[in-house]
């Protein structure tokens, strides 16, 4: 047969489930095709194979080649003909040729006996070697010329291979050659057996490796690529079918035979199809149009560089419409522009132009029909050879929906099996970058459309991170040549290292010939209408070539360290952000600098251009301070001279970079008599012309731009750009609030965007106003409107009252009742009673462990049953004592109303729930013993907090999830209120919902999640998110399946603790015959003995009880088995069952407790939550709150991900269930919620309480916060490249504590371990002095009084008063001492804080921090909960965050309702006089995506911050300024004075909303 493999065509189809790849693979390998080596596959007709660009040399035919390759065999040297055995298959034979004719047989030949190596001609000896020596090589090919230059002698030796000469024939068919061998030292050149011809080796078969290729080395280091003949045979005839090849086909390469490309597309696919290939030394632009046109060649495949420099140097004597004749144009190495494609194909009249797609792992991938007519702009064409498929690039094991952006991957032949590792081939490949399913990632970014259209956007490495926006390089790159392209040849994006941003646009510039360098200004213009601002270039680098590999492929990676450009700031001038750099000897490594420098102006020659203009009679040029050229001119009388003509007259000759701002005067340019020109008296001429020339609103947003930007103001026309004038994205919230400070006038970001010149802003700022003037009619308020300052002044912030403040004695004596009593006292009646129960049971018990282990025991159950129903009870008669009915109203801080208030809100949080928790029947009869009413059918989560009871009703129905509803908020200027809160009948309130006073919620609502009262219901069906609809199994189940196993995991978790209760009884006496049963029990108590075991048992109970849980609650899970995705209605018993026992077994609150030990942020808490079921990446940085997850089996979490504080997952809801997948390199801030379904992208940041949409989808890159109208708020749109799971997204967490990448000593784990479990053993054993010292009293006054412990005087009043007083003096020293060893310990671990970045890899600080929080646990603990909960809303808290480093001014009132806020750096907080803060978060630190900083906070006089509102890092609050229930203040932001903000980001109350608002108020004052 004339072409072997044209049966493969024949009736080729692809039959669903199967790829070109596997119906190719099926017919080579059927028995009757016999296709079994590489001479097989080439053909034997007569007709030319390869042309040489010589037109003396003849074409070789097929038939030459297929006999030359039949005969092949490589000579061998005499001198290692005896000591090593002949080359066989599979040894490597390095090929180191100049791309032509030769180097195509050679190839050819070399693959059908050995594994040919192919290397760059132009490489060094080093490289040779080290690829060489990698390799195992056995020979090298190569000419005689570059023997010294590649030190092959050297080479020989070291690897003891033949080194064998190819000598091109001088006549006959082009590409015939001879063979030599390099002399030996030992033998003559000149003699007669200098050459051997070694024995032929038998050819290779279909699972020999014939090729082997490293890979481009554009995203890193290079990587070993060994091919199958069966894979290349395969790969060819792909090409061959997905692109009509023929016989008659000529193709014209100028592609090097060392990449895959040019191997399988320009060399074997003409040979296996039977048409040729010219095949030229090089890339010679002039010579391709005379060759091709001679030779008649069909097509071609190139580079897109290649492509331009083509179109750019057509001879004027040759008309592709008559003298070419192209048929098909194909794409190599890097993306195909679209602008690029119209121009091949307008100049290459009905040629297609076909931009394919593969890689040196896989060659081909993709590529359009031979029908396409560009009518997908962009896109990379349809698979052609493997399965293709968009994976999610946080988990590769699942497909992404066609549309959707992700890791482009492919799977099966042509595909690589692996990368090599060893050259030895019993050494198996490397597999770990293929999924389970066999799935490779490409390293690429893309989608697929519909109808299987492959569209790239971009290498995953090649990304630019821009302040948390991923930018696609290919989309600036197309932006910037079709914007530009009078003026730029070819354009590179790349990232530039930025302080502020991470990561700036850098681009290099390939000037038109013959036109000046474009400048940043100019092109900025240009890209107006053609790309977002944020997208927008920050430096320009002018080259006559952009940096290149071999293959011709663009190289951006590390080329800002390349031409050595430093970080860049914002502070820059324009100017000193051009710079020109020229390329080195090897452009291609990536580790070779390329020389670079700014670029020079001379203000002279400036000056003369400017002169020589005709109409200017006089001219001046100038440097300013910063680099920038400015030019005054003056015109001659009469000409119609602007700033623009001039500078258009000037852009034709001199660079962007040295166009000046141009003033033009309307007189003479005030020189002296010496010619100097007065600049002064310039620059005030200039101002009064700009000033006249702009409109009153303009001159105000120029005055607020320039002291933005410290820019002068004289530079600043109509018509700047305040992005080209230095600003940029995070800097919009700053202009827009002063903006609104000084005109009064809300300015959206988005709107500055697209209106960015000072021109637009102003016309913004003039059309609000407009708006606003036109809206308001009589006493009629629209909802758009922003609040007035007399309407805050009415309402909100009334002067502050004169009353006394919170240092007055009398304050400052109630505020301290409740840490001097009632925890004691709670404490001191728990053991008095236990102490009276056990002296009692020890009458009627035997000596025997059991019955003295479960008299303790049934006495511990009797005086804690008893307790808890007493306390409450006491909290509720004191509330009814103490304040009655709550009356609603607007009250002072600190007054008498106040204190009773505060004291009721003690003692309920001292005293408890009780045993009213125990039931949700018993906690409502609770809530209504309080004098809250309650509805039928109410449904209150134990979670949600309430508050002021009686001013508080519940309809019949609601439903309120873990969320705030009281009647209390704190107010401004020192106030607080109260007001009656409403729930509607069947209202339902979801999880982070705050109700404030005064709120109605109406029938049938739903709010939340994260919501507050003053925004807009939740739509509908969120209902289904609230706790309460997740269903439940039955309770036959409960209480036959999960109550014994919980007794069971309990039991066997405290068995320590009971060894330690033996080991009590064993060595002690519990009864002493003859001694009263209350004296044998005081002594039995303080028996040192009996003190060591009970300390001991507390530390076991607090340190290894909740570790032994947690291990034994995996094991239930493991054992019950794992739940899946499904919908409410599919759920089973089971199901519900299991997810029961997991939410008691492993609750939120049991792991935060044991991973407190292990340590909450580190690899120990990713284990557990895999042996949980759930798929966990590397480097995780876990929040210390722990996780809210029903169930964990259900999370898919990626590499390197950061987690902020208390999220909440929700795997579960009233819809079903479904798993949430967390991408590589994201942030989940804190408050977080997600939903089942919910997809968060790569590098996402989910920011501050964002709320995941069920079944939501947030790409990868892009950045969320909040909620409004139910879903997160989107602040940057992903871009469609991204990271692929091979990319570093290593946090610098992840650098410091697991690559120990830093620059300071970094704690090893088993040493947190280790501090982690001594703490909570010294707290759990500081906590149990009381109890101690409290027996050794009651011991010592039996001594010395034994009078009071003779039975009749037994009295468990004397009991009592001594327990209590000892529990009284006791445990308020222990409260002293914990307090003053936070703040003492802060001091020294920490010092004080300063403002600044401190991330993980570069200081210190997180660690000591990290460090902090664990010694200050002994403050979380005391007797009866937190000792800090009593200090809250005194003077006591104030002095204590002083102590810490904080600014605090007069009658401050610190979190008021009794839950301590946040505030983790205290000493860069600053609060003025009379400011209020609930329980909220003041927080200075930043964490995006592991990089730390601190920023100060700065809070003004009379400010309030209520329940659940946050002021981030770098916020600040103006004076009498508020943030109401669930408002965040973001970074940089400010609150006005007087402002009222809401939601989440906060935003200013509008009038609407506050006249509802003062109306409910003003009915409150009334009553």
């Amino acid at each position: 047969m004339s072409i072997p493999l044209s049966f493969l065509r024949e009736g080729l189809s692809t039959a669903p489930g199967l790829s070109l790849g596997d119906v190719l693979t099926s017919r080579i390998t059927e028995p009757t095709n016999r296709v079994s080596t590489l001479l097989d596959c080439l053909c034997t007709t007569s007709a030319p194979a390869l042309y040489s660009p010589d037109s003396s040399r003849p074409p070789i035919t097929h038939e030459t080649i297929h006999s030359f390759v039949s005969q092949f065999s490589l000579p061998r040297s005499p001198a290692r003909a005896s000591s090593r055995p002949p080359l066989k298959p599979n040894d490597r034979v390095m090929l180191i040729l100049p791309t032509g004719p030769e180097n195509a047989l050679a190839l050819l030949s070399i693959a059908a006996y050995h594994t040919c190596a192919p290397l760059n001609a132009s490489c060094t000896a080093s490289e040779l070697r080290e690829d060489a020596v990698r390799l195992n090589a056995k020979a090298v090919v190569t000419t005689r010329e570059v023997e010294e230059r590649l030190e092959l002698r050297q080479l020989q030796a070291e690897l003891d291979c033949d080194v064998i000469y190819i000598e091109g024939r001088s006549s006959g068919p082009a590409g015939l050659f001879d063979m030599k061998v390099m002399d030996d030292d030992d033998y003559d050149p000149s003699a007669a057996d200098y050459v051997l011809v070694g024995k032929s080796s038998p050819l290779h078969t279909l699972n020999d490796k014939s090729l082997v290729l490293h890979t481009s080395g554009t995203s890193g280091k290079k990587k070993v690529v060994p091919y199958t003949l069966r894979s290349l045979i395969v790969g060819t005839m792909a090409v061959v079918h997905s692109w009509d090849l023929q016989s008659s086909d000529v193709n014209m390469n100028m592609m090097p035979l060392f990449h895959v490309g040019g191997i399988v597309r320009n060399l074997l696919a003409p040979m296996m199809s039977g048409g040729s290939a010219i095949m030229c030394a090089g890339f010679d632009a002039i010579a391709f149009w005379t060759v091709a046109s001679r030779l008649k060649a069909t097509w071609y495949y190139a580079a897109p560089t290649i492509h331009h420099a083509i179109l750019t140097s057509q001879p004027d004597d040759i008309d592709p419409a008559r003298d070419m004749r192209l048929r098909m144009i194909c794409n190599a190495a890097g993306g195909l522009l679209p602008s690029l494609a119209v121009d091949i194909r307008d100049r290459f009249q009905g040629a297609v132009v076909l931009p394919s797609y593969g890689m040196t792992e896989c060659m081909p991938i993709a590529s359009p029909p031979t029908t396409y007519r560009l009518e997908r702009p962009g896109c990379s064409g349809i698979a052609c050879g493997p399965h293709l498929s968009i994976r999610d690039p946080s988990n590769l094991e699942r497909e992404l929906p066609r549309g959707k952006t992700g890791a482009v991957s492919v799977r099966g032949i042509p595909t690589f099996e692996g990368y090599e590792v060893s050259s030895d081939p019993n050494v198996p490949l490397d597999t770990s970058a293929f999924t389970s399913e066999g799935w490779f990632d490409s390293g690429d970014m893309g989608y697929m459309d519909d109808d299987g259209y492959l569209f790239i956007t971009g290498r995953s490495k090649e990304i630019i991170n821009k302040g948390g926006e991923v930018i696609s390089p290919f989309e600036v790159e197309e932006a910037i040549v079709s914007a530009a392209k009078d003026f730029v040849k070819t354009a590179l994006a790349f990232a530039v290292d930025h302080d502020v941003l991470q990561e700036a646009i850098g681009i290099i510039i390939v000037p038109q010939p013959g036109q000046p360098r474009i400048g940043l200004n100019q092109l900025t213009d240009l890209l107006r209408d053609y790309l977002h601002p944020s997208k927008w270039p920050f430096l320009l680098v002018y080259m006559s070539d952009v940096p290149k590999n071999s293959a011709g492929k663009p190289l951006r990676i590390k080329l800002a360290n390349r031409l050595d450009l430093g970080q860049m700031t914002d502070s820059i001038p324009v100017l000193r952000r051009h710079f020109e750099a020229k390329l080195g000897p090897n452009p291609g490594n990536l580790s070779e600098p390329i020389d670079c420098q700014l670029v020079s102006i001379d203000v002279k020659s400036i000056e003369v251009a400017i002169s020589g203009l005709v109409g200017i009679e006089d001219a001046v040029v100038r440097s300013r301070h910063d680099g920038t050229l400015e030019a005054f001119v003056q015109v001659s009388p009469g000409l119609d001279f602007s700033a623009a003509s001039v500078t258009a007259f000037l852009s034709s000759s001199l660079p962007g970079y040295a166009l000046p701002d141009v003033h033009v005067m309307e007189g003479s340019l005030f020189r002296d008599s010496d010619g100097q020109c007065d600049f002064e008296a310039l620059e005030k001429e200039v101002a009064r012309l700009n000033s006249s020339m702009m409109s009153e609103t303009a001159l105000v947003i120029r005055d607020i731009v320039a002291e933005l930007l410290n820019v002068e103001a004289i530079k600043i026309t109509s018509q700047s750009d305040f992005f080209l004038l230095g600003g940029n994205s995070l800097l919009l919230g700053r202009l827009s609030y002063h903006i609104r400070k000084r005109t009064g006038v809300t300015i959206p970001v988005p709107s500055i965007f697209t209106n960015s010149t000072i021109e637009g802003i102003a016309s913004l700022v003039e059309s609000q106003q407009h708006s606003s003037a036109s809206s308001i009619t009589g006493t009629m308020l629209s909802d758009d409107d922003t609040l007035r300052n007399e309407d805050i002044e009415a309402f909100a912030t009334a002067p502050r009252s004169h009353h006394r403040g919170q240092t007055h004695p009398l304050v400052m004596i109630i505020q301290s009742i409740p840490a001097i009593f009632f925890n004691p006292f709670k404490s001191g009646l728990t053991w008095s009673i236990l102490l009276y129960t056990l002296s009692r049971l020890s009458l009627l018990i035997s000596p025997s462990y059991w019955q003295r282990i479960g008299a303790l025991l049934l006495s511990i159950l009797i005086s804690r049953i008893i307790v808890r129903t007493v306390a409450p009870i006491i909290g509720i008669l004191v509330k009814w004592i103490v304040i009655g009915k709550y009356v609603p109203g607007r009250y002072p801080m600190w007054s008498t109303y106040y204190l009773r208030w505060w004291i009721v809100n003690q003692a309920l949080i001292a005293g408890g729930k009780g045993i009213f928790k125990f039931h949700p029947s018993l906690e409502k009869l609770y809530y209504r013993l309080l004098g809250a009413r309650i509805g039928k059918n109410v449904v209150i989560d134990p979670k949600t907090r309430l508050g002021e009871f009686d001013l508080i009703t519940l309809e019949d129905g609601c439903r309120l999830d873990s969320a705030l509803v009281r009647g209390f908020c704190v107010e401004t200027n020192g106030h607080f209120r109260l007001g009656n809160v409403t729930i509607g009948q069947d209202a339902v309130i979801n999880t982070y919902t705050q109700i404030s006073p005064g709120a109605t919620i109406p029938s049938g609502v739903v709010y939340g999640p994260h919501a507050s009262s003053f925004e807009s219901p939740s739509p509908p069906e969120y209902a289904q998110y609230n706790r309460s609809f997740i269903q439940q199994p039955h309770w036959l189940l409960k209480f036959l399946v999960a109550y014994p196993i919980f007794l069971v995991v309990n039991v066997i978790a405290y068995i320590p603790w009971f060894l330690c209760l033996w080991a009590m009884f064993d060595r002690t006496q519990l009864v002493h015959p003859g001694v009263p049963p209350m004296v044998s029990i005081i002594f039995w108590f303080s028996d040192p003995v009996r003190v060591l075991f009970h300390i001991v048992s507390r530390m076991v109970r607090n340190s290894v009880v909740p570790l032994i849980q947690l291990v034994l609650g995996i094991i239930v899970k493991r054992l019950l088995g794992l739940n899946t995705p499904c919908t409410a209605s599919e759920t089973t018993q089971l199901a519900l069952l299991r997810r029961f026992i997991n939410g008691n077994l492993l609750s939120q609150p049991k792991l935060k407790k044991a991973f407190g030990i292990l340590g909450n942020h580190y690899e120990v808490v990713s284990i557990a939550y895999r042996l949980m079921g759930a798929r966990i990446g590397k480097r995780i940085y876990w929040p210390g709150s722990g996780l809210y997850c029903l169930d964990p089996e259900l999370l898919d979490i990626g590499d390197d991900v950061v987690f902020g504080s208390r999220s909440e997952f929700f795997t579960t809801d009233g819809y079903g269930t479904g798993r949430i997948t967390i991408g590589k390199g994201a942030m989940i801030a804190d408050r977080v919620v997600l939903f089942p379904e919910t997809r968060v992208g790569s590098r996402t940041v989910m920011g501050s309480g964002a709320l995941g949409r069920r079944g939501a989808i947030y790409e990868n890159g892009s950045t969320w916060i909040g909620n409004s109208g139910g879903e997160a708020i989107c602040l940057s749109k992903g871009s469609a490249d991204k990271e692929s799971p091979n990319d570093d997204t290593i946090t610098p967490f992840g650098r410091a504590f697991y690559k120990r990448q830093a620059s300071y000593f970094v704690t090893p784990y088993p040493l947190i371990f280790l501090t982690n479990f001594t703490m909570a053993c010294f707290t759990a054993a500081y906590w149990a002095a009381t109890p101690v010292a409290a027996a050794q009293i009651l011991r010592t006054i039996h001594i010395h009084f034994p009078l009071l412990f003779r039975e009749r005087h037994a009295l468990f009043g004397i009991h009592l008063g001594v327990i209590v007083g000892c529990y009284l003096i006791l445990s308020n020293i222990q409260n002293v001492l914990a307090v003053l060893w936070v703040i003492v310990t802060k001091w020294i671990v920490i010092g004080r804080r300063k403002a600044g970045k401190y991330e993980w890899d570069q200081s210190n600080y997180c660690q000591r921090w990290q460090l902090h929080l664990t010694l200050s646990q002994l403050a979380r603990h005391g007797h009866g909960g937190s000792i800090m909960a009593a200090l809250t809303g005194t003077t006591w808290m104030v002095l204590f965050y002083r102590l810490m480093g904080a600014k605090i001014g007069k009658d401050c009132a610190l979190y008021p309702s009794g839950k301590p806020g946040l505030m983790t750096e205290p000493d860069l907080v600053e609060l003025g006089d009379d400011v209020n803060i609930d329980d909220c978060s003041v927080v200075a630190h930043i964490n995006s995506r592991g990089k730390f900083a601190l920023n100060a906070l700065k809070i003004g006089n009379g400010c309030a911050m209520r329940t659940g509102s946050r002021l981030l890092s770098g916020a600040s609050m103006e004076d009498t300024s508020i943030l109401c229930e669930h408002t965040l203040l973001t970074s940089g932001e400010i609150a006005e004075s007087g402002g009222i903000y809401v939601g989440w980001p906060g935003s200013r109350m509008t009038r609407g909303v506050m006249k509802r608002q003062a109306s409910t108020l003003s009915a409150l004052m009334k009553a």
